[in-house]
This record gives C-alpha cells, structure tokens and sequence, in this order.
C-alpha cells in the first residue's frame, strides 16, 4: 500500500464552523497533518468543531492566544513550514491582525490559503452575516430544489458544498506548487457553492426552470413497518422491473403517459403498504426496478451495503460518516483517530518548528500559548 496522496502536508487550521470543520477532516482523511489553532483558555478540553466528533477527528490541536501581539510572530514562523491555511474569518479580518494571506505568501510564497465565507471576498454582500438558509436562498438552490416556496430544509446543504469546493480548490493548489509554482489564495463562497449543484439541473437559471415533481414512478412511497421506499423507476426497463415485480405487467405502457396519476399513485401504495421496506427492496432492486430503502438516523447504521462498505466508522463511541474517497492502492479504511484535546500537541509542534524549549517555557508562562 502507498502512502495516502496528502501524507507530508501540513495544515493549519483557524476554523470554528462546519464548513471549515468539514474541509480539514477531509484532508486529515486524505494524509494532511491538520493542526488546529485555539485558545488557550479552552486548554484540556475536547477539540470539537461545534460540538461534534464527525467534524473535528483526525487532527492535532495547538493553543495559541489570537489576542497576544505576540502571536504574529509565532504564526509567522509556522507559516514556514506549513503548506496550507484554512480560515473562515469575515474578509479582511486575519489580515487586519497581521497574518492574513499577503503576511503568509511574503514568508512562504508557495503557501496555499484557503478563506471560506458566506458570500465571497468581495462584492457588495462580502460582509453580509449569514447561515446556510441564507446561502441556499441567495444561491437559487432553495427556489431550484421545489417548485413552490416556501419550504425549509432540515439540514444543511450549502456548508456541505463550500467544503467540497473548498477541498478541490486547496487540492488544485497543491498540484501547481507540486509543478513549480507558486501558492494561491483560495476564495470559496458558500452561497457561490450552493449554486453550483443547479449545474446538473436543466434550464435552472432560466423562468422555465424543469422540476422534478412526484410521479407514480418517481416518489416514496410507505410500507408496512412505517418505513419508505424510494422508487426512482422512470426508464422503460426500470418501470417494467418495477410492474413486474409488483404483479402489474399491463402498466407497462403507461410509462409517462398518465391519465390518472393519482390513482395509479394509489394504486402503487397499496401494494407498497402490504410488506416492509426491506423485503420490497429485496424482492424488486435485484431485479432492475430502482427501488431503494429510505435510511433515516441511525437506521443507515444496520444497512447492509453500509455495513460491507464501511461507509460508517465509530470514533470516541460515536458514529460517523467515513470518508468517501476511496483511492486505489492506498489504504483509506485506517483506524480514525478521535478529537484531539485542546493543546495537547501545542509542544511537539511548535518544537519541529524550530522553537526551543526555553522559548516554549516562556510563551506558556506569559499565557501566549
């Protein structure tokens, strides 16, 4: 097995919010040393990313007092040995305290910088305040995703896409420092982000946006035990699997030509209500028919593909999602390692940084670190 693609590179980590959290566990997932910058007031307790396990395994914590004057000249010399930057501070505001991007390139100019934000950089919604509703609806992903407003989504969606980005973003740096040259600054806008999931919707920038509304061969539909199924059966193979499979071969023709929607709807679910989802999804997906359990909380812990796949790690006692890069020839599926506490690596780093053990000594008396 080869080593994982980011193994030998150094992150360090000013992230306090999910989008930020999300991004360095991937590289942590991908070999990058992630080392997270905090206060050292929040000494000896857990290094969480607002409170969860998923978002803050993987990684190394070092305390270091953003308040402190001296702490420029501390992350500065970090910045020597350090490839990349992950921030998610309002535009302006690290450079404002003296280690912002053009602090870090002038010491390392191969340094990649990586800024997460709402709205972008700049443009006149830069210092807008705002969370994922926001970008979603600024985005046109809340208006794209149902045909009538308003509905409120349940989680998050636009985090999750600035972090993706944000990941690829940092990655493409990378190779052009790998090629030669030098490092970048990185602008990922969640809101940016959000829309470009609409990439693979049709007309979705236009006033005739194409909606995937409920069909009877597009819907969920309840079974017996008060789970779903997800029927996703709109191709002429996949609807003849699904007819055939539920005792109704004379539907076959009716494949988008609806005359009843709603009754044929009625008559899908009663069917549906006679058996649990599982023995649906048995009984009809090996078939061809795209029929898929609906997983919700911890039901996806007891699915069998997720089982085998080890799609879910538990670390600290808690479940997570694994990673979901899989690289052949590399050995991703390690023991993932829990949430660091809170300063626990502050000495081995800053140490391999060229500190001294007096300097160290001193800094911690002072409560810089």
């Amino acid at each position: 097995m080869s080593a994982k693609p980011l193994s030998g590179v150094r992150v360090l980590d000013f992230t306090a919010f999910p989008p930020g959290g999300m991004t360095t566990v991937m590289l942590a997932d991908l070999g990058a040393e992630v080392i997270r910058i905090e206060s050292p007031a929040q000494k000896g307790q857990p290094s969480l990313v607002v409170r969860q396990v998923a978002m803050s395994r993987g990684k190394k914590s070092i305390t270091l007092d953003m308040r402190n004057p001296e702490n420029v000249a501390i992350l500065k010399r970090l910045a020597e040995s350090s490839d990349v930057v992950v921030e998610n501070a309002k535009p302006g505001a690290m450079e404002s305290r003296g280690f912002g991007y053009a602090q870090a390139k002038a010491i390392n100019p191969k340094i990649v910088w990586c800024s997460i934000t709402g709205f972008g950089q700049d443009g006149p919604y830069a210092e807008h305040a705002g969370h994922d509703l926001s970008y979603l609806a600024h985005s046109g992903l809340l208006g794209a995703v149902a045909p009538e407003l308003p509905w409120h989504p349940a989680g998050t969606l636009a985090l999750q896409a600035g972090a993706s980005a944000a990941v690829i973003g940092i990655q493409a740096a990378l190779l052009t420092v790998a090629k030669g040259g030098e490092g970048a600054h990185v602008d990922i806008s969640l809101s940016e982000a959000a829309g470009w999931f609409q990439t693979a919707g049709m007309n979705p920038l236009s006033d005739n946006p194409y909606y995937l509304t409920p069909t009877p061969d597009r819907r969920l539909y309840s079974c017996a035990d008060g789970r779903f199924v997800a029927v996703a059966s709109s191709e002429p193979r996949t609807w003849g699997a699904l007819c055939d499979g539920l005792g109704l071969p004379d539907l076959k023709p009716v494949l988008h030509k609806w005359e009843d929607a709603a009754a044929l709807t009625k008559t899908l679910a009663d069917i549906f209500a006679t058996k649990p989802a599982a023995e649906w999804v048995e009984a009809l997906a090996p078939a061809g028919a795209a029929v898929t359990i609906v997983n919700k909380g911890r039901q996806l812990l007891d699915d069998p593909h997720v089982q085998a796949r080890g799609s879910v790690a538990e670390v600290a006692g808690t479940p997570v999602p694994a990673s979901p890069i899989r690289l052949s020839g590399v050995e991703e599926r390690t023991l993932l390692t829990p949430p660091p506490v809170v300063g626990q690596d502050t000495a081995s780093v800053l140490l391999a940084a060229g500190f001294s053990a007096e300097e160290l000594e001193r800094l911690e008396a002072a409560g810089v670190i």
